[in-house]
């Protein structure tokens, strides 16, 4: 203190600690000192002689304590302290507009008031005590000391616990008080009612004191106005969320409709009390947005009102109410200035569209110009909006299509009259920023004047607080890149802040100051450089190229080198997207290490552009950062190197490791020595030993530092030496057991290993064996056996990693570890794993259901999932054994002699290999490693055939099967088996017998040399295998260039075929029927030669029970028909495989002239199949009843009918549909009478739980289709009037249990929608449709990337349950029946194209024929037809996918594009093939992803609807 304290003081102080320490004696001696009490009472009175806030504090904290220990004087103390709050006493003064609390006597006696009501006796002391002061409050209000009654107060709603005596003795007890002091009283009543509001945390009070205080607030003096809006402050802060809406909403209210005039002193009280609740609002954090929208939604209306003053009067001057609007910056200021609200993250468009008017409204009134700032600006003005700038979102969206630019011409804040009025000096303003667009500027609108300097003005802002990639934003979105004066003024735009960033980041540079946030900046340029659209990819790559080349220190920041290569390798793996999955992009690409997500373009052309673009500035980055700091690059790029570990094996490349192992090796001009070195020889350097030294050396150390840390050591003062180089037995046991019991885990299926688990312990396991001197054999097996134990791709890598990294290191060990690997490769053909494995085998895709479904890519995709996982272990064993070969064929005989072993052994499991299409690559890769052991082998004659054998039986059996083609769109792979084949054909074409070794126990002029045998067997077998591989490669060259684009390259037409005579083929048959008869079957498919069909047609006819195994055979045999005239022998057909259902059902037609034996047999197959499978050929099973002269049709029937009670239902329907010819039921059809009878036989033969489930089904239906008859009378009248009988017939319908739609089998109905019936447009008929809550299963796919057994997508699958809501139309008086075979015919399309992996989009929706002429159809769901899209004005496609998806640059948009090129597609094949006819737009639905999807199929083949007007 700079002066000694008054007597006074000392005094006060005195007295002060006095009643403290007496009342805390009488805590201890238990007895409540009277003296004390009354002295006490007095000085918390407005007679007490005292009046200084340090005792008046002092008595209150002792009367707490008293209280607290004697709560019998609660209830007086109570009263007591609430007649003192309510005294208009000087201590209780004090300037809200300065102070940031309330007097600390007040705030006390508050405090200690509300102890008191919560210890004083009695109910609702709480609630009594607030209404008590509430009346003071009400009391001293304006309205109530002027011209107020008290019947008027009592009608209010808040003071209805108020009783007419208690006003008036509030009344009563202010009549001797001046004004001053009754507006003393209540400011500070309205102090303590918040302070025990706050106190009591109870909603109820809060509420009422919110209230009463806004109500107050409305009509109170200046002095009143800033107590209550200071209270209202706490109170909001901890108010329920509608009391805080309320409150800011006042504010608001009264910011609003401030007096013009003099609008600063009470404006100004409210603008504290906003600004004061921005600042400490902090501790209610999910209110912030809440807050900023009102304050946001406050500043526009401001904005809009001072600009309608200014048109209603030109005369008027305006500053003052500019200047109140630059103050509401100050409460948004405050608000963003929180850490933790971010509202420039995935922001609202309401919250982008409410800061895009601040700005522009900051704009038009020249808050941000500098040259005004004398007139209207304010010193804060300036960095409060810098500091909202950084906080702002991008006020464009890329999704916002045209209504940003329609924005700017009509925005609801912007008056055109008032911007036309001013916009000459903005337009002044723009001109001075980019003199060079001087025409354009000319003859922009007001709107985009102001929007282009919001963009200078705001983005300067952001750039020089290190924030500049919000820029890019402007440029993203279509509206404003379609006009071009305004985008040639933004890209202007765009350079001058690009410039003024560099210019003020040097400043900061120079200052070592440069902004944190820059780097995360950098990166999120370096993201936008990959963009969609072409104009956010220019800026962002201009931007981001010029900051680095600016500041090429930036490379030395880890995170932005690692974002960069990175970037380049998600870029690299989008552009090779376009060869694994051409017709299916990859939009989005992520990096698990950088966090970095990529959304790139479908376009495989601009992907490469912006690859090539991104390579050439990186390496002139890299080069940049290799001058300047070469070991700190060189270091991050090392790091990258050292973690950037791939589990996938050899077929990765990542381009970002290729760079950083190109930029880590190169030679820095800091080197000086060797760069001259390099420039005067001829010869080009490197410093590649070094990356690799430092590498090794980082990882030796680093592994060593854990060794320590694991292992155990003799002592602390050891450790310069090396580490012990034996590992303890007790050390070894442990990973023994460890990897034992890992093994069990992983074959009983419940290991919960990740792979890098499992590389971590193979790893450790290998680096133990190296150690050890003699080599632990056990350890060796679990070492090969894991790996093959999970049989995954990842698991496989892992594996061999550790195997040739042992073999490198402890050459001894390569037998014993090889030994074991021939060990688990025979326990995959014993146990079926992999290659050897038939669970993917081809197979026609009629064997499998066919349901009414769309198609499903997913479904497609797990199908290649699944083969890949189960195929490529056996690939990357084969690429380590080939590479084995290649370092043994010369000097280890014992190597070679277990590849030997290991090629015939699997040779002759060649039955057993996949026929799977994606397994022809691993197939004929082991076929090269087995001609090439054949050709390292030193064999006798005997053997050597036996091997070669071998090989040309396991390659022939690939042709042993159906013709396949590749799965999916996959060129990388097709290429891939093209040039595996061309490799074997090489081997073909050079394949000789040497004979150079005979083993025999004859002498040699006894014996006869065998080599000429096995040359001419070699010679017969060769040919033929020679024909078959070039056509396989012909075949996928012409799967892989349908349209033979000589882009794409030429076919591979061999030689072989062009050569061969009709002999030639006839021998080619006879000889490949020896090795397999179904080669020969299938060389028919393969070549159309008139002879190879011929000469197959009658080795089938001779020699039959050798083609039973081959239901493709059957075709030679019985042929299209049965003909007398020629000699067939059907004595074997009933032994015959099954054929697809599909094709056994044409056997019952007429054409086979009811041949006994082929009905047997066609009868057979059908009862064979799975009744799921031929549920779908219910309609032809019917249509078969037609020529069943001997009942082998109804026997099915009846006998399926027993199996399935859907298969019953469906049959029942379709026989009842089929029993009349017209769509009336007027013309029978002649089989009628055995539809009858078979429908009597089979509903008669029901009985028990079948029998009422019949009869609750057909009772179900029967009342639902029973509407379209009690609505005919209905068919003149209104559509509300058929509605409203609709709905009253429905509402009558009670769903049983079990219950379903003939056209939903799968589904149970559960619900019905009472109301959703909708009558549909007929003349003459009552169809209608209504809707169903459908019940279904769908299987759910868990997958888990991390997990050991689920590493490679597989998953596992569950089976749930879940709920639709399903449409369905009723019909009467059309015949569904040709629609059903039309929908037949595409679901067996869809078939056809999933078994090829083919994702060409159909969807067959379900027609069920129930009765002549009626029907149930689905609904597709959620899609449109054309026909209602141009009765919606919508004449155009293209703006409907803009409309509804977006621009034709985003996502959305380019996905929804895909789906209707591969839906157009196959529709387009479908309706070529079946020749649909009425193809009119209400025929043609869009579904809501953009597929096109056809209906209505009443004309298909020949039918034709004006073909009798031919």
């Amino acid at each position: 203190m700079d002066t000694e304290p008054t007597i006074d003081t000392y005094a006060w102080e005195t007295m002060s600690e006095s009643l403290k320490l007496a009342s805390v004696c009488c805590v201890a001696l238990r007895e409540l000192d009277e003296s004390l009490y009354s002295r006490l009472a007095l000085l918390l009175s407005d007679g007490s002689p005292v009046a200084d806030n340090l005792v008046q504090e002092a008595a209150l904290k002792a009367t707490t304590v008293l209280v607290q220990s004697f709560p019998d004087i609660a209830a007086a103390m109570a009263t007591h302290l609430r007649r003192f709050v309510t005294s208009p006493l000087a201590i209780f003064e004090f300037e809200f507009a300065s102070e940031n609390r309330a007097p600390p006597p007040l705030a006390a006696a508050a405090k200690c008031l509300a102890l008191c009501i919560e210890l004083a006796p009695g109910d609702d002391l709480i609630m009594s005590n607030m209404y008590s002061l509430l009346n003071y409050i009400a009391a001293t209000s304006k309205e109530i000391s002027e011209n107020s009654s008290s019947s008027q107060l009592l009608s209010n709603p808040l003071y209805a616990a108020s009783d007419e005596i208690t006003i008036h003795s509030v009344e009563t007890g202010l009549r001797g008080l001046s004004e001053d002091e009754k507006r003393l009283v209540g400011i500070s009543t309205i102090s303590v009612v918040t302070r025990l509001a706050l106190e009591f945390q109870m909603e109820e009070v809060t509420r009422l004191t919110v209230s009463m205080l806004l109500q107050r607030l409305r009509s109170a003096e200046p002095t009143v106005e800033a107590a209550i809006a200071y209270n209202l402050v706490d109170l909001a802060l901890s108010a329920p969320d509608s009391s805080f809406a309320d409150i800011i909403r006042v504010f608001s209210t009264i910011n609003r409709s401030a007096n013009p005039d003099d609008p600063r002193f009470s404006n100004n009280m409210v603008l504290a009390a906003q600004t004061r609740l921005a600042q400490e609002v902090r501790r209610r954090p999910e209110l912030y947005e809440t807050y900023l929208v009102e304050l946001l939604s406050l500043f526009a209306d401001k904005g809009v009102a001072i600009q309608n003053v200014a048109i209603s009067n030109h005369h008027m001057k305006t500053d003052d109410m500019i200047e109140q609007l630059a103050s509401l910056l100050l409460p948004v200021d405050a608000l963003l200035a929180h850490a933790d609200f971010n509202p420039q993250i995935d922001p609202s468009p309401e919250i982008v569209t409410l800061f895009r008017n601040m700005w522009f409204l900051c704009i038009l009134f020249h808050f941000t110009s500098s040259e005004e700032k004398e007139e209207t600006a304010m010193e804060w003005q300036k960095p409060a909006l810098a500091r909202i700038a950084a906080k702002t979102p991008s006020i464009v969206l890329e999704e916002a299509h045209e209504s940003i630019s329609n924005e700017l011409e009509y925005n609801s804040v912007i008056r055109q009259e008032y911007a036309h009025s001013v916009v000459s000096k903005h337009r002044t303003y723009l001109t001075k920023h980019i003199p060079f667009r001087g025409s354009e500027i000319r003859h922009l609108s007001p709107g985009q004047i102001i929007f282009l300097l919001t963009m200078h003005d705001m983005e300067n802002m952001r750039s020089t607080a290190g924030l500049p990639s919000s820029l890019i934003s402007y440029f993203a979105n279509d509206g404003l890149n379609k006009n071009d004066s305004l985008s040639t003024c933004m890209e202007s735009i765009a350079e001058k802040v690009i410039r003024g960033c560099v210019t003020g980041l040097n400043t900061q540079a120079s200052q070592q100051a440069l902004p944190d946030a820059l780097s995360e900046e950098l990166r999120t340029l370096l993201i936008s450089s990959t963009h969609r659209i072409a104009n956010v990819r220019d800026i962002a790559s201009k931007y981001l190229n010029r900051l680095i080349t600016s500041f090429p220190s930036l490379m030395c920041d880890p995170s932005l080198v690692f974002a960069i290569l990175e970037v380049l390798t998600l870029l690299r793996r989008a552009c090779e997207n376009e060869f694994m999955d051409e017709y299916n992009p990859v939009y989005e690409f992520h990096s698990e290490r950088t966090g970095i997500t990529l959304q790139l373009t479908d376009s495989y052309k601009v992907r490469n552009e912006i690859l090539g673009q991104l390579q050439r500035n990186a390496n002139n980055w890299f080069q940049l950062a290799l001058a300047r700091a070469p070991i700190e690059l060189q270091s991050t790029l090392q790091k990258y190197l050292a973690v950037n570990q791939s589990l996938f094996g050899a077929d990765t490349a990542e381009l970002g490791a290729s760079i950083a192992e190109q930029f880590g090796k190169a030679i820095g001009p800091v080197y000086r020595h060797l760069t001259s070195l390099t420039n005067l020889s001829d010869w080009t350097s490197d410093r590649a030993k070094i990356l690799a030294s430092q590498l090794a050396t980082k990882g030796y150390f680093a592994g060593e530092a854990v060794g320590l840390r694991l292992a155990s050591r003799e002592g602390q003062d050891k450790l310069e030496k090396l580490p012990p180089q034996r590992a303890p037995s007790a050390e070894i046991d442990a990973l023994r057991t460890k990897m034992a019991n890992t093994m069990e885990e992983i074959r009983g299926k419940h290991s919960t290993l990740t792979v890098q688990d499992l590389k971590r312990l193979l790893f450790r396991c290998a680096a133990t064996l190296i150690s050890l001197a003699n080599c632990d054999f056990e350890l060796l097996h679990y070492l090969v056996a894991l790996p093959f134990g999970v049989s995954t791709p990842s698991a496989i890598a892992a594996g061999i990693e550790a195997w040739t990294w042992m073999i490198a290191e402890k050459a001894e060990i390569e037998v014993a570890l090889l030994t074991e690997v021939l060990s688990a490769w025979f326990e995959t053909i014993r146990l079926q794993k992999g290659i050897f494995s038939n669970s993917m085998d081809y197979n026609d895709p009629f064997y499998h259901p066919v349901d009414y479904s769309p198609t499903d890519k997913e479904v497609i995709d797990r199908a290649t999932t699944s083969a890949r996982r189960l195929l490529r272990p056996h690939i990357l064993v084969l690429q380590m054994l080939f590479s084995r070969l290649q370092a043994a064929r010369y000097r280890r005989p014992t190597v070679m002699f277990l590849i030997q072993r290991l090629v015939i052994r699997s040779a002759w499991a060649h039955k057993s290999f996949s026929t799977h299409p994606l397994a022809r690559e691993v197939r004929f890769s082991f076929l090269l490693f087995g001609f090439e052991t054949l050709k390292s082998s030193h064999l006798d004659s005997y053997c050597e055939a036996v091997l070669r054998e071998s090989l040309y039986c396991t390659a022939y059996s690939w042709f042993a099967v159906r013709p396949q083609w590749s799965f999916g769109a996959n060129r990388v792979q097709v290429d891939a088996d093209v040039k595996v084949l061309s490799e074997f054909l090489s081997y073909l074409q050079t394949d000789s017998v040497r004979g150079t070794l005979s083993i025999s126990s004859l002498s040699p002029s006894q014996s006869s040399p065998p080599t000429r045998h096995y040359v001419s067997r070699l010679k017969s077998i060769n040919h033929p295998l020679r024909l078959l591989v070039e056509n396989e490669i012909f075949r996928l060259a012409v799967w892989a260039n349908p349209s033979n684009d000589i882009k794409r390259g030429t076919d591979n037409v061999g030689t072989s075929e062009r050569n061969m005579s009709e002999s030639s083929w006839a021998t080619v048959v006879r000889t490949v029927r020896k090795i397999d008869p179904a080669i020969a079957v299938y060389l028919a498919e393969r070549f159309k030669s008139p002879v190879v069909q011929s000469e197959v047609g009658k080795l089938v006819r001779s020699s039959s029970l050798d083609f039973l195994d081959i239901p493709e055979a059957l075709h030679f045999l019985v042929g299209d028909k049965v003909d007398l005239n020629v000699r067939r022998d059907l004595k074997n057909l009933l032994l015959w495989t099954p054929v697809p259902p599909v094709i056994a059902v044409t056997f019952f037609e007429r054409q086979y002239n009811n041949d006994p034996l082929i009905l047997q047999y066609a009868h057979r197959v059908l009862k064979q199949h799975p009744v799921h499978l031929t549920f779908f050929f219910v309609p032809q099973v019917v249509q078969a009843l037609r020529y069943d002269n001997f009942g082998y049709v109804e026997r099915f029937i009846f006998e399926a009918a027993k199996i399935s009670q859907h298969f019953c239902h469906q049959i029942i329907w379709n026989m009842k549909a089929n029993c009349y010819k017209d769509d009336l039921a007027e013309v029978e059809d002649p089989m009628k009478p055995a539809l009858d009878r078979m429908i009597n036989l089979v509903v008669n033969s029901l009985s028990g739980e079948a029998r009422a489930f019949y009869d609750r089904e057909f009772g179900f239906f029967h009342e639902v289709t029973s509407i379209s008859g009690k609505l005919k009378p209905y068919i003149k009248k209104t559509k509300p009037e058929k509605k409203a009988k609709i709905d009253e017939e429905m509402a009558k319908i009670v769903v049983d249990v079990g219950v379903y739609l003939p056209s939903n089998p799968e589904g149970e109905v559960v619900d019905i929608d009472k109301k959703s019936g909708r009558p549909l447009q007929s003349h003459a008929k009552a169809p209608f449709m209504a809707t169903f809550k459908v019940r279904k299963e769908y299987t759910v796919v868990n997958t888990d990337p991390d997990s050991l057994l689920d590493g490679d997508g597989i998953g596992v699958q569950t089976r749930e349950k879940y709920d639709i809501w399903q449409q369905a139309i009723f019909k009467v008086g059309d015949d569904c029946r040709q629609d059903m075979l039309a929908l037949q015919v595409i679901a067996m399309f869809k078939n056809i194209f999933t078994s090829i992996g083919l994702t060409l989009y159909l969807f067959p929706y379900r027609v069920t024929a129930t009765a002549p002429g009626c029907g149930v159809i689905d609904v597709v769901p959620n899609a449109t037809s054309r026909d209602e899209m141009g009765r919606a004005k919508v004449n155009d496609l293209l703006d409907f996918f803009v409309t509804k998806y977006g621009g034709q640059d985003t996502i959305p948009f380019q996905k929804a594009r895909l789906n209707f090129i591969q839906s157009m597609a196959a529709y387009s094949v479908a309706c070529y093939i079946l020749q649909i006819k009425d193809r009119h737009n209400g025929n043609i639905m869009i579904d809501g992803e953009g597929h096109i999807i056809h209906i209505d199929f009443g004309f298909l083949f020949d039918i034709d609807k004006y073909k009798h007007l031919q």
